[in-house]
């Protein structure tokens, strides 16, 4: 029997292939908006606390032509990032095996029977009630053995 030949993860990272695009569109498309928005985020915090000094000062690449060159560099490094980011979150929702997770993750939220809003309700009355009595009998276990420990001379608070 002939085995299959995959892509290794280098290939399938330079490939510009869409793998099985009409499959799973809403989960793949949320996880690429996902890696977006972390690649977003983490430009930003990077910028501010370790390119922001260096913001101020311009490019440092001299063949960028004329008004370009004012950019300053660390917003150079924010885009590049960025980029980065657009780029993998392409690729990851196009890699063979991630993708066909991610396809079998939205076809098996299609089988999952989700609860009315009046459901949903009376579950969340009966957790939050579950929880502030459980919250009270701790409460209340918490001050007996207080008591318990101070009347053997084990706990000594002071007044």
């Amino acid at each position: 029997m002939a085995k299959v030949q995959r892509e290794t993860l280098l290939k399938c990272f330079v490939s510009t292939d869409i793998y099985q695009w009409k499959q799973g569109k809403v989960i793949r498309r949320s996880t690429a908006g996902a890696i977006v928005l972390a690649c977003l985020l983490a430009s930003q915090a990077f910028y501010h606390s370790v390119l922001y000094d260096m913001g101020t000062t311009g490019s440092v690449l001299p063949f960028v032509p004329g008004a370009i060159q004012q950019i300053p560099f660390g917003y150079w490094v924010v885009a590049l990032i960025n980029l980065l980011g657009l780029w993998v979150a392409f690729r990851a929702i196009n890699y063979p095996e991630f993708a066909d997770f991610l396809i079998d993750v939205e076809s098996e939220m299609t089988k999952v029977t989700w609860p009315s809003w009046a459901e949903l309700q009376r579950a969340t009355v009966v957790v939050l009630g579950t929880m502030f009595v459980f919250s009270a009998l701790l409460f209340g276990y918490d001050l007996a053995w207080q008591k318990f420990l101070e009347l053997t001379g084990v706990l000594r608070l002071s007044p």
